[in-house]
């Protein structure tokens, strides 16, 4: 495999830089840069091709993390009814649900958890789970989703602070009330 990567990257270094627009073309991933763009037709369309659900972006990120990213609940549907890996992880560790609940998407949160997301996986650099990295930005609407299908409110993060402890630090009042009232622990 690595001779061939090797000539491949010879190939490459010898074509002029005119003619590497046409290699591009080869190497690109529409479905995720549909999913990415929020282009329900061509994802449709690209799914129906035949084209992998779980594929990755030339950042390797996967499709199903561009929609969450990007707040796009109906895309996520047609992913994971596609049989997307719902906790594929990007390069930065991170799962489609982690993106969708930071950023405050609460329909793709809720389509995620019916799709049997893991509520509880954690992310690795910081050690956050989804419902800390709601918390943290203040999306009360994502946190009540999270304690509804029942997300764990006990981990803590690679500075031993829980849920709560994140949204007090954060000064996210309405948040911290919410995680009190349904039990979570300092």
């Amino acid at each position: 495999m690595r001779r061939f990567f090797l000539a491949a990257v010879a190939v490459l270094l010898a074509v002029p830089a005119h003619a590497q627009l046409g290699i591009e073309v080869l190497i690109r991933r529409p479905l995720a840069e549909a999913a990415r763009e929020g282009n329900v037709d061509v994802v449709r369309q690209q799914l129906l091709a035949g084209a992998p659900a779980n594929q990755l972006d030339l950042d390797n990120r996967p499709a199903l993390s561009l929609a969450a990213q990007n707040g796009n609940a109906e895309i996520a549907k047609m992913l994971l009814d596609a049989r997307a890996t719902p906790d594929l992880r990007d390069r930065e560790g991170r799962t489609a649900l982690m993106w969708a609940s930071e950023r405050g998407h609460v329909g793709v949160v809720q389509t995620l958890i019916a799709g049997r997301a893991n509520l509880n996986l954690i992310e690795r650099s910081t050690s956050s789970t989804a419902l800390m990295l709601a918390a943290r930005e203040g999306h009360l609407r994502v946190v009540e989703a999270l304690v509804q299908a029942k997300a764990d409110l006990t981990p803590t993060d690679a500075t031993g602070r829980t849920a709560l402890a994140i949204a007090e630090a954060s000064n996210r009042r309405n948040v911290a009330d919410y995680l009190r009232r349904n039990g979570a622990p300092r």
